[in-house]
């Protein structure tokens, strides 16, 4: 994809676009499709998610929620496009690319007019700009008790800027092609993990060996499951040096300042410092410390509410932990620590977590059950074997959500920036869109 040279832009009512693109009123461009399924045929029923378009209502759900007499449900075709009016704070605009569907009585649905003069994946992307994605935010504002609704009236009133219709189709594809990719890391992504899962089970019950070597392994039964009859079993408080957990106070929250780990910030084996809402003093710090202090290589462990979720702390960190479990490690190898990091995701662990838990509304996990853990140990060469192949593993993951977050700002920054005319396609390509 080749970006021409910005072209002499207007100004407008919606602000400065290109000198031969047009402001139009969207609802001049499209039409309400009220269609029934009056026949009440067995056509497929999907909901509109925020984040995935279009969904089956039962994989969305996980259940059916919708009605047996479907015959009030509304018909939506290819490129029809959908939305709940009264859930558009949650939901999105979503087309239709398969056949033929249905979606509850209470959505609204519209088509394009004249494929020639709007596309509609065109219109798709440009919903999702900040601009609209924003004024359509605004009509899910309550006012004093009433949920406001995005009514097919109100969208119709939305004015647009409008490219020849080939640029309109250039700028789609283009944006097609980046999702395209997009879509591909993430299935990449998944079957990354899907794989780890596996690995990890064939590493953690039969050792380093190859596949096709398992029969050989003698296994022995623990309260873990099955182990490799050489590795032995030991309680955490018989292998780390140290394990505690953090604060039980709750010091004085600041607007800035060091961050106060909690269980939600622990997620997929890190620390989500994005979603740090606590923010503590210096001495407030100190005073933790005494405590709880967190070193590098260090494995946290979340103990109340998400029960479970370990983090592995690469770097020296400058934070203090509130109600998470610490695992302090003086191992002088990064890879035995590792090991017992990835040992505490694998399932049989994670079992005994659940296993062990306490409470009733509030469930949590007490520092007498962490101290408690068995932990299957293999001789020191293999578990540092076991850390490097999932060490590896997990670099080769780590590369490809880099590669999909890159992807996502480029994308995002495509989309604000071609739907402006801020950037132009060259004209050599938009031609090949024509008519």
């Amino acid at each position: 994809m080749e970006l021409g040279k910005n072209e002499e832009f207007k100004e407008t009512e919606i602000g400065l676009i290109p000198k031969d693109w047009e402001v139009v009123r969207l609802g001049d461009y499209i039409t309400q499709s009220k269609e029934k399924n009056k026949q009440n045929l067995n056509i497929p029923v999907y909901t509109v998610s925020k984040v995935y378009g279009f969904v089956l209502s039962e994989e969305f759900f996980s259940k059916k929620v919708y009605s047996k007499n479907l015959s009030n449900y509304k018909i939506v075709r290819n490129n029809y496009f959908a939305y709940n009016p009264y859930r558009i704070n949650v939901g999105s605009i979503a087309l239709f690319m398969d056949n033929i569907g249905l979606v509850s009585p209470a959505y609204l649905v519209f088509k394009v007019k004249d494929a020639k003069k709007l596309n509609s994946r065109f219109l798709l992307y440009l919903l999702r700009t900040t601009k609209y994605t924003q004024e359509i935010k605004r009509f899910s504002m309550t006012r004093g008790s009433v949920r406001r609704s995005l009514s097919f009236k109100d969208l119709s009133e939305f004015k647009i800027p409008l490219p020849p219709i080939s640029e309109q189709k250039a700028i789609a594809a283009v944006l097609d092609k980046v999702r395209e990719t997009i879509d591909k890391t993430e299935e990449v992504i998944n079957s990354l993990k899907e794989f780890k899962k596996s690995l990890m089970k064939h590493l953690f019950t039969y050792g380093a060996v190859p596949v096709d070597e398992v029969d050989k392994v003698k296994l022995k039964k623990t309260e873990v499951g099955l182990i490799p009859e050489h590795w032995e079993i030991k309680q955490s408080k018989d292998v780390f040096y140290k394990i505690t957990d953090g604060t039980h106070d709750t010091p004085k929250k600041l607007d800035k300042g060091i961050p106060l780990i909690k269980s939600k910030q622990i997620k997929n084996g890190k620390i989500d410092f994005r979603k740090v809402d606590y923010f503590i003093s210096q001495n407030d710090y100190e005073l933790i410390n005494k405590r709880s202090k967190v070193n590098k290589d260090d494995i946290l462990i979340s103990m109340i509410g998400t029960i479970g979720e370990v983090a592995y702390v690469e770097d020296e960190p400058k934070f203090a932990i509130k109600n998470v479990g610490l695992f302090k490690t003086n191992f002088g190898d990064k890879r035995i620590s590792k090991f017992l990091f990835y040992y505490f995701q694998n399932t049989n662990c994670q079992n005994w977590i659940w296993k062990n838990i306490s409470g009733t509304s509030q469930k949590y996990l007490t520092l007498t059950k962490l101290k408690q853990l068995p932990i299957p140990l293999p001789p020191i060469d293999e578990q540092k074997e076991i850390a490097e192949i999932l060490t590896k593993l997990d670099d080769r993951i780590e590369a490809e959500e880099r590669k999909k977050e890159a992807l996502g700002e480029l994308f995002k920054t495509l989309l604000n920036e071609l739907m402006t005319g801020k950037k132009r396609l060259k004209k050599e390509f938009v031609e090949k869109f024509g008519e």
